[in-house]
């Protein structure tokens, strides 16, 4: 049956959308590609009609969450605001949904060249993003600062998800929280 282009471009957005989901939330390679097609409600032929790999796959879901997080971090106004929503247990909580940057920076490194490329590339403009937001339009942004900032909230969150004591994610956010807005803040 032949679909529409705009039938097909859906399918295509929302394979992307379940397997970024699915990706941040259990890693590339505990994810097959059935998986993603029954979570975007469509067969496994649709994937190929759209991909010629999960590789390829990967990497455009990389591109897809860090647009998805980049527009969701301009959408909250402020640089205190961003850290905050950042540093949040709930954020810890709902990793499917959160930075593509703690949920597969542990993974890329094993992957193939084109998904460390995406990474790399997706990566290197929310350095940039983070730096214009951390600025608040106060003069020139600062790269290492925001590469700083973001290397704590990262790691903070990574190591947050990995206890199971409420007390010591709390603390870890806090204190990540407190050296990113605190006097070390970009």
């Amino acid at each position: 049956m032949k679909v529409s282009k705009e039938t097909s471009a859906q399918h295509r957005d929302d394979l992307l959308r379940a397997a970024s989901r699915l990706f941040r939330d259990r890693g590339f390679d505990k994810v097959g590609v059935a998986e993603i097609t029954a979570a975007a409600g469509l067969t496994h032929g649709a994937f190929y009609t759209h991909f010629k790999s999960k590789d390829e796959l990967c990497a455009e879901a990389i591109s897809q969450a860090a647009r998805h997080s980049a527009k969701r971090a301009a959408g909250l106004g402020d640089w205190s605001t961003y850290v905050d929503a950042y540093l949040s247990p709930r954020h810890v909580r709902d990793r499917g949904n959160g930075c593509p940057y703690a949920a597969l920076g542990g993974d890329v490194p094993r992957e193939s060249a084109p998904v460390k490329a995406a990474f790399s590339t997706a990566l290197d403009r929310a350095i940039d993003s983070v730096a214009r937001m951390a600025d608040g339009g106060q003069g020139a942004p600062s790269r290492d600062r925001a590469i700083a900032a973001l290397a704590i909230m990262v790691g903070a969150l990574t190591l947050a998800r990995s206890t199971t004591d409420t007390d010591l994610r709390d603390e870890i956010l806090a204190t990540a929280r407190a050296h990113v807005i605190g006097d070390s803040a970009p």
